[in-house]
């Protein structure tokens, strides 16, 4: 179902990639971000974009939405090229400076899309995210798909190699983030819900046998 949608919408998805605003930060990625960056890097910008552009596509986002919303989710994690900590702020700076280098943005929509950014950073407690644009709905759900994902054990153990931790924390990290998560779009939940009720399973009676 989630590769579906990206196949029906590859023309879409096509057309936002090559805005020379998106394809600009995707070069600078390829270029600089560590190679230690596992579950963070370019092809995860790649999967991130496509996905935002394929969900805002089914809830039927308009052409200028889904630009800003392509904008948003291949500058989410830019800031990893300067730092890991708190790289939301620098992702969000790198974009309002493209945006308004570029011309082609109002203030408004430069805003947007910075907030749109910050959105993206997970909540230590309660729900995983605040949202704040009406367009970060679909960028947080394209920015943890993983969680709906059939191989969202393998993404998983690139995050635990990236972050140096053990397996078997990362999976009950995993769990934990399931129970405070829930899709932020309608298209999200149709389209990734029922694997991460799958996933989750699968996760509790990994853990379960573990013990």
């Amino acid at each position: 179902m989630q590769l579906d949608i990206i196949k029906d919408q590859a023309e879409v998805i096509d057309r936002v990639k090559s805005d020379p605003v998106v394809s600009s930060i995707h070069l600078v990625l390829s270029a600089q971000l560590d190679e230690s960056l596992t579950y963070h890097s370019k092809e995860h910008s790649d999967q991130v974009i496509a996905m935002a552009i394929a969900l805002g596509s089914v809830d039927r986002l308009d052409d200028r939405s889904l630009l800003l919303l392509g904008i948003g989710a291949a500058y989410h994690d830019a800031g990893f090229i300067e730092h890991r900590a708190d790289h939301e702020l620098v992702s969000a700076k790198l974009a309002e400076e493209a945006m308004s280098t570029d011309g082609r943005f109002s203030k408004e929509e430069i805003r947007l899309t910075r907030q749109m950014i910050l959105d993206t950073k997970l909540e230590p407690t309660g729900p995983t995210h605040k949202v704040n644009t009406r367009l970060s709905p679909w960028l947080i759900d394209a920015d943890l798909a993983n969680l709906g994902r059939a191989d969202f054990l393998e993404q998983t153990k690139l995050l635990a190699d990236e972050l140096d931790v053990p397996m078997d924390l990362m999976l009950n990290e995993s769990l934990a983030l399931m129970n405070r998560h829930v899709w932020q779009s309608p298209a999200g939940q149709s389209t990734l819900g029922n694997q991460k009720d799958q996933n989750k399973s699968d996760l509790i009676n990994m853990l379960n046998g573990a013990l």
